[in-house]
């Protein structure tokens, strides 16, 4: 695949939550898997004591719990069959460290990235300078949270308007941030998921109301795509890059897979040479 398009794949997919434009940074489990992220201000001062907001959608519960304080453990700590809604806007500090994280994206601002993330190596300079070339900006931030458990304090999705240089329409987006807390402050997780971490997450993904926060993400994507004609086109071509790349990537597996299975295996029956 070309630079330039593998440059645009990088950007746009470990993104795709339904096809939502974002920008992943790795999170591999164990040895190897990726997951990883405009500005409202938050409603309340405080994390606890929030009233519901009248415009929060009707998925979002902000009543708060005698649990809603993070607490740093490297023990899982969510009971898995205690409530757990998304909640809108109830850590400002949460809001505040995203908010700093896009801010610095749109700049290239490596430095200060790599101050934001628990493990700076997976902050790459290369992917974040490609992004920039078009991504002009994020706008309308919001921030719905879960509780975490194992390394993760608190799980994030968040929802933003992402806008292409040289493209008006701006358009939706979703990306899930996994925050920890260190010294009392919240830092977006970068680093190694134990078995059971990554399997509360997946379990978080699937939850109810944060399926219907997808849904409405892809709707509102689909919207604008239907009215911008620019837009639609710049993402079709982003479709067919990641079809391809998908594509050319089954066929180097077969390939491998194919070359592995014809190789001797190491060991032959060799008789003693006669004398």
């Amino acid at each position: 695949m070309p630079i330039s398009k593998r440059l645009i794949f990088i950007f746009f997919t470990g993104i795709m939550m339904l096809g939502m434009l974002t920008f992943s940074t790795g999170h591999p489990v164990k040895s190897a898997v990726v997951i990883k992220p405009a500005v409202s201000t938050p409603d309340t001062e405080t994390p606890t004591g929030t009233e519901p907001d009248a415009t929060t959608p009707a998925l979002v519960d902000n009543t708060p719990s005698v649990t809603e304080a993070p607490t740093p453990s490297a023990e899982p700590t969510l009971d898995p069959d205690a409530p757990n809604p998304l909640r809108l806007e109830i850590y400002p500090d949460v809001h505040d460290v995203i908010q700093q994280y896009f801010d610095a994206k749109t700049t290239c601002d490596i430095d200060t990235l790599k101050t934001l993330v628990t493990d700076p190596i997976y902050i790459s300079a290369e992917t974040i300078t490609a992004q920039s070339e078009y991504v002009k900006g994020y706008s309308d931030i919001k921030c719905y949270t879960k509780r975490g458990g194992g390394e993760i304090d608190l799980v994030v999705y968040c929802t933003f308007n992402t806008t292409i240089t040289t493209i008006e329409t701006p358009i939706a987006s979703l990306e899930s941030f996994y925050i920890t807390y260190k010294d009392d402050k919240p830092m977006i997780f970068s680093g190694i998921f134990s078995e059971e971490t990554q399997a509360l997450l997946t379990r978080l993904d699937n939850d109810d109301d944060v399926i219907a926060l997808k849904e409405s993400i892809s709707e509102e994507i689909d919207k604008a795509l239907q009215s911008d004609p620019a837009l639609k086109d710049f993402w079709n071509k982003l479709i067919n890059a990641v079809t391809e790349d998908a594509q050319s990537t089954d066929t180097e597996t077969q390939s491998d897979e194919a070359d592995a299975s014809a190789e001797p295996s190491g060991t032959t029956d060799e008789s003693p040479a006669e004398n």
